[in-house]
This record gives structure tokens, sequence and C-alpha cells, in this order.
């Protein structure tokens, strides 16, 4: 049970079915999505309550290690935001972030001060358009995928259970040659994922792969909460296999229309231009717009 403000409990998997019954009837938010969640608690800080019948959640800033709180919900808006930023926990930001759209729109603009937080964007995605690319404005795909196809017809979909220390093994072998091509400095990332692993017996998961001659070279992993919109946690293919990246989006939204999806929430881009674009690149249909609040003086 998740406790009434100002008292936080600790995330627990215990928590799902409470989390998820406040993120069923409002638009498909990554941030309190309950396997996002629980994936990058990686310092075991986060925290939750409720207020005012909304979702309250302490998360941790990923560069600076500040903790802030946010809120999920539009019920008393005005009064849950002025009470947050009236007692912040100890050592929080003195103002909320990550504050999702349809709460502060419900704020009132002459209290508080609303400013989009534009590199926590959500992108949200129609599976049917990636299944094969078909609409001009997905041309580049679809010639990744048909090279894709045609450079590799022995490439065969696998079925990856992450509970198993096989496929664990596997994912981070193409975890490590992923991480070789890239000049970025190491994140939190595969932690998180590893803490996924140790929970997948716990959490509704789709996980997916594409192995060539018995190697895997593309894993894809999401997130099946209730409702129509899948979310996107963990994909990571082997660039030296041209158009993998299209054909493991292919393959992953083919997999979730199965199981009863009609959009994918593939996250933010944390504002690196480069994953920006990739995103872009796959023609969201939504966009679910986040925001910092502050008190006006």
């Amino acid at each position: 049970m998740i406790p009434d403000y100002p008292v936080f409990k600790s995330l627990e998997l215990a928590d799902r079915e409470a989390v998820a019954a406040q993120t069923c009837r409002l638009p498909p938010y990554s941030d309190f999505e309950f396997g996002n969640l629980w994936s990058w608690n990686v310092k075991g800080e986060m925290a939750l309550s409720a207020l005012y019948g909304n979702l309250v959640v302490r998360f941790t800033d990923y560069e600076t290690g500040t903790p802030f709180l946010t809120f999920l919900g539009t019920s008393a808006a005005n009064k849950t935001a002025r009470t947050l930023l009236a007692g912040s926990a100890p050592g929080c930001d003195a103002c909320l972030r990550l504050v999702p759209e349809i709460a502060a729109k419900a704020l009132d603009p002459d209290e508080f001060q609303v400013e989009e937080e534009r590199d926590h964007l959500d992108y949200v995605c129609a599976l049917d358009r990636h299944l094969e690319y078909a609409e001009p404005c997905l041309k580049s795909q679809r010639r990744q995928l048909a090279h894709f196809l045609r450079s590799f017809p022995r490439a065969e979909r696998v079925a990856l259970d992450l509970r198993t220390r096989e496929t664990r093994e596997e994912i981070e072998d193409l975890w490590r040659r992923w991480r070789e091509k890239k000049t970025r400095p190491e994140t939190s990332e595969p932690e998180a994922h590893r803490r996924l692993c140790e929970a997948a017996h716990a959490l509704p998961l789709a996980a997916i792969g594409i192995k060539i001659v018995g190697r895997l070279v593309a894993f894809h992993v999401a997130s099946l909460p209730e409702g129509d919109c899948a979310h996107a946690l963990f994909a990571k293919a082997d660039t030296a296999y041209r158009g993998v990246y299209a054909a493991l989006d292919s393959l992953a939204a083919r997999d979730l229309i199965a199981r009863g999806y009609t959009r994918m929430n593939v996250q933010q881009d944390l504002g690196q231009e480069t994953l920006r674009s990739a995103k872009l690149a796959l023609r969201p249909i939504e966009a679910l717009r986040k925001y910092r609040v502050e008190r006006r003086s």
C-alpha cells in the first residue's frame, strides 16, 4: 500500500498493482510505468507516496544525484503542487520536475510558473506503421529493412526468456559489442537492464531477438501494462549488420500487435541529438510533454 504524503515508501515489486491502478487511466508517460520505474531505480532511492488521489514519486536526477518530486494525476492539481512545493522532502530540488502535461495544464498560471522540459518529452509510435514501413515518410527504414532481409536471409526471430542465464549471457555479450563501438561515457543502462532481468519473473514483459548463425545480433525488451500502449525499455543491436535496427523495430511491432497493442512509447531523448533524430525518424504520432513547476514569487 502506498502511504499518504508526506510519508514515502521505497519502491518494491509488490507496488506494481498499486502503481498500475494510477497509470492505467491516464496517458502512458514512461516515467511512471512500473517496468521503467523498477529498472532505473539503480541506486534504490526511488520512493512513492499518495496525495489527494495522485501518485507522487521521488526521483533522483541522473546527472547531479539530487532528489526531486513529481506527481501523476489531475485531482486537486493546484493543492497537490502547492503542498509538494511547500513541504519538499529534505534535500529535494525546490521545484517539481517531469510533471505530465495533463497535470501541468490543470495548474493556475497566476500561482505557478510552468516550463516545458523538452529533453524529457516521450515519443509514442503507431505499431502498424512499423511493420513494413510502407508510408513515404518511412522510406529510409523501408530501405534498411529490405537491405537486411536481402543480405541476411538466415536471420531468425527468437523469443528471449530474460529469466534464464543463457539469455542474459547472450545479451551481455551483445551489449559488450555495442559498447565497443560507442564513444559516449558509460551510463547506468546496463545496471538498469540487469535489475529488469532479476525481476523478470514478476513483470509483464515481451523480449525478442534476432540471431544470425546462432549468434544474437539484436534484442528488444518492452513492458506490457494494461491498455493499448507498450513501453520500449531496452533495445540494442550490432550495427555491423546493416539495417538491423529497422528489422528489430519491425519485429517488435509485429510481436506487440499480436499481443493486442497498437502503440509503443519509445521514451525520451534526454537532449542527445543523435537519439532525438533517431526517435523523430520513427515518425511518432504523439508527444507526451512534461514540465518543470515552481511557485511564482
